[in-house]
């Protein structure tokens, strides 16, 4: 999961957790922002994105997710 985290572009990855049925992140896009972004853990897919600079995160919930 790490590995196609990191293929997503996301660096310098802080935190790495499970929160609820998803796995979470803290760390940095590739553009160099603070992000914490949550992943579905078997497709690796973004479920919730808060990027710093961006307007209230990116959220693609999908229900009982985290």
């Amino acid at each position: 999961m790490k590995q196609k985290i990191t293929q997503a572009g996301y660096k310098d990855i802080k935190v790495f957790k499970v929160s609820g049925s998803c796995y979470e992140i803290y760390g940095y896009t590739k553009e160099g922002k603070r992000a914490e972004v949550y992943f579905n853990p078997v497709t690796a897919a973004v479920v919730e994105r808060n990027v710093d600079g961006e307007e209230a995160g990116e959220k693609e919930h999908e229900k009982g997710e985290h």
